[in-house]
């Protein structure tokens, strides 16, 4: 009986120890995941859902508390102009449709907040927010700005390529009007605060110049897919990857990369449907490839040397970063 005794204790102790761990373990996961929450939090401000939100009737005198709200969107001027946006019509079906998709919040957030999770880790010193708002422009080639610690999106040009307000477009544009190239193209235009204006000409330096932003975005959402890097459909990138080393062979062949033919960024950095090699494939290459190319040279350079993100995005001699990165494809 005594040994029965024994034994069962023993089973008691052990589950009881078992349970005590449990909890312990559940109160520090919580603990980290509250420290995650707050540490990865950024702060949204919805200035059209405060704006249209205006009674008409009071719009006057209501539109003061916006108005000292969010300072960055008025001048001093501003009243009667925005008074006229406030009730057009046009931008008012912009509204219902940016609502049904960003009503409650912003899709793929999660990207977001690990993105600016990440970004506190090299610049805890930064307070980043971000404003989303409408207009009536659609300025494509600029869905998101920074200026003065704010990014500022423009939730019309993410409404989805299929959406009728992109009808004018071309194709290739239309593609990139999507919520799944928000957060992607937050963290490209946000690498600019961070990047020193370039005084450089050869084609080499361009493309290194311009895809360091791409790899600042890699960086804070290392998850994140080429695709939606470059705004592109997924197996344009997969042609790049397939045709690596006959895209590097085309840029040494024809001394390329120390070229300073504007032509060449028309060619292959620009803003287009598709990179120009004069071949019959083309079509399948997406546009901008010297940028791709330009990143996985600083891919490479990143791996084969003892260097920090900082040390990139101030580094200016691009001879020296292709000489170092033993980029072979």
């Amino acid at each position: 009986m005594n040994k029965k005794n024994r034994k069962k204790k023993h089973i008691l102790l052990i589950f009881f120890t078992l349970v005590i761990i449990f909890f312990i373990l559940q109160l520090t996961f919580e603990r980290k995941q509250d420290f995650f929450t707050e540490k990865c939090k950024i702060d949204i401000y919805r200035f059209e859902q405060d704006f249209f939100s205006i009674e008409k009737d009071s719009f006057d005198i209501h539109f003061l508390n916006v108005q000292k709200k969010f300072p960055a969107f008025f001048s001093d001027t501003s009243i009667s102009f925005n008074k006229d946006i406030f009730l057009n019509d046009t931008l008012r079906d912009v509204l219902d449709s940016v609502n049904l998709i960003f009503q409650n919040r912003i899709p793929n957030i999660h990207q977001l907040e690990e993105g600016f999770c990440n970004y506190k880790d090299y610049f805890p010193e930064d307070n980043l927010s971000i404003y989303t708002f409408i207009d009536k422009e659609f300025d494509y080639k600029t869905p998101v700005v920074f200026a003065n610690d704010k990014l500022f999106v423009s939730l019309h040009l993410f409404l989805g390529s299929s959406h009728t307000f992109y009808n004018f477009l071309p194709n290739y544009i239309k593609y990139a009007h999507d919520t799944t190239f928000l957060a992607s193209s937050c963290f490209v235009t946000l690498a600019g605060k961070h990047i020193p204006y370039p005084d450089v000409s050869k084609f080499l330096d361009i493309i290194l110049y311009y895809s360091k932003a791409y790899f600042f975005a890699q960086t804070m959402m290392p998850d994140v897919l080429d695709y939606q890097l470059f705004k592109c459909p997924e197996e344009k990138i997969e042609w790049c990857y397939t045709n690596e080393g006959a895209i590097w062979r085309h840029m040494i062949e024809r001394d390329y990369l120390f070229s300073t033919s504007t032509d060449l960024l028309d060619k292959f950095v620009h803003l287009a449907p598709f990179s120009q090699f004069g071949s019959s494939s083309d079509t399948d290459s997406p546009g901008s490839v010297g940028v791709w190319l330009g990143l996985q040279i600083w891919k490479s350079y990143a791996k084969n040397n003892d260097i920090t993100l900082i040390d990139i995005l101030n580094e200016t001699n691009y001879m020296k970063v292709l000489n170092n990165s033993g980029y072979k494809p």
